[in-house]
């Protein structure tokens, strides 16, 4: 549920690797089916090949045209950009931007780059065709140049996350030129996964729930959430992938953006892990609550059960044609029913895939229809002050007849004896 990013500058701030091993939890604690060691790197899913840049290009062009642009403008170091040209690559003060010729003749994508640049493009690009500039050379009158006398007065899609200042220079350079939002277009852009997208979502989804599986069965008292956090991130690394994970013990777990304070593990205290791992680009997002040292008390239980059946109708209402906002309704009714609807205090969802955190959201006020290839979380949650809480969180991608559960779902805890 938090984002990527926070997650990663926590991760990275965290002092040496600390190993948290030998040291499974109670069986009380431990659900069944758990790992007891950590994940084997899996085999390389197969590259994305031309015909997927090509649709994903096509589709580009279609948006385009819709928002009445004849030239789409990204720049480096957004996802879209990397989408587009397969790889990432970081922001620079130097302008690197990817430009799609659309109408009126159209045109192969080519990037804008500094000439020291080209060679590092061609390698982590697949475009070919990078026009140099020179430090001396403004690079927005190289861009002009290379759209050519027809785009004098071009329509100019601007990917959403340029910055500003790169935007009024583009406008500088091309002053007949009219800069148009892309923010609705490249939302659309991605938020449909094909089926290579989907196997990179599950494989990631696959990694994360075994990596956290394992992480609860190595819980002992005195161990502290930092070292369960680190313990986890070494394990993603070590079966080949980046990842992280946010752990809460006991009251933390009730702040549902709780950062880590250090605390040390107790017997009767409730843990909850929630992160995920990258495979190829794509993103998994995986929250589990469980109780650690013993019988859980009746509260926890009764308040366990109500977020899993909450999530159990959400999971149930998704199918193409649904408002994103009755998803979010699904789960909030039953959790309202049962006396703890102030205690729900998040969305319900987010889209999922390049980004942890993507268009479709699942939240009230948004109308727009689930489609089939929408990949979003299902993460009801109750929090209780100075108590605990308790969420759980599960991939989910729309089907053509409904739900198509990515991850292993956590059991009721009656199913779990």
């Amino acid at each position: 549920m938090a984002s990527i990013i926070d997650r990663r500058q926590f991760l990275g701030g965290l002092a040496a690797s600390v190993v948290v091993s030998g040291c499974a939890a109670p069986p009380s604690a431990k659900p069944s089916g758990t790992r007891s060691s950590p994940p084997s790197p899996e085999p390389a899913l197969p590259p994305l090949g031309d015909a997927t840049f090509a649709r994903r290009y096509d589709r580009l062009r279609a948006l385009a045209r819709e928002a009445g642009a004849s030239v789409v403008f990204a720049t480096s170091g957004t996802t879209s950009f990397a989408y587009l040209v397969g790889g990432r690559v970081e922001r620079s003060e130097r302008l690197i931007a990817l430009i799609v010729p659309v109408e009126p003749a159209g045109g192969d994508p080519f990037l804008v780059a500094p000439a020291f640049e080209v060679e590092r493009m061609h390698r982590q690009t697949r475009v070919r065709d990078v026009r140099p500039w020179e430090e001396q050379e403004s690079p927005y009158a190289v861009a002009r140049s290379a759209l050519g006398a027809a785009h004098a007065s071009a329509k100019i899609l601007i990917e959403p996350h340029t910055e500003y200042q790169t935007a009024l220079a583009l406008g500088r350079a091309l002053p007949g030129a009219t800069l148009v939002d892309g923010t609705a277009a490249f939302e659309r852009l991605r938020v449909h996964k094909d089926d290579d997208e989907l196997a990179r979502i599950r494989l990631a989804v696959a990694i994360t729930q075994d990596v956290f599986e394992m992480a609860f069965t190595r819980l002992r008292p005195g161990v502290r959430d930092r070292e369960v956090s680190q313990a986890i991130a070494d394990d993603f690394r070590r079966a080949g992938y980046t990842g992280y994970a946010l752990v809460q013990f006991g009251a933390l777990s009730a702040l549902p953006h709780g950062h880590p304070g250090g605390d040390a593990l107790r017997e009767g205290t409730v843990v909850l892990i929630d992160g995920g791992c990258e495979v190829d680009g794509y993103w998994s997002d995986i929250t589990r609550t469980q109780f650690f040292g013993g019988e859980p008390p009746a509260e926890f239980k009764k308040v366990y059960g109500i977020v899993h059946d909450a999530q159990s109708a959400a999971i149930a209402r998704v199918r193409p044609g649904v408002p994103a906002e009755e998803i979010d309704r699904a789960a909030r009714e039953v959790i309202e029913r049962a006396g703890y609807g102030a205690q729900f205090t998040h969305r319900l969802g987010h889209g999922l895939g390049m980004d942890g955190h993507e268009p479709a959201y699942m939240v009230e006020g948004n109308t727009a229809a689930l489609e089939p290839g929408f990949v979003f979380t299902v993460e009801p949650g109750i929090y209780l002050p100075d108590k605990f809480g308790v969420r759980i969180e599960d991939d989910v991608a729309c089907g053509p007849d409904g739900a198509i559960v990515l991850s292993r779902r956590a059991a009721k805890l009656d199913d779990t004896k």
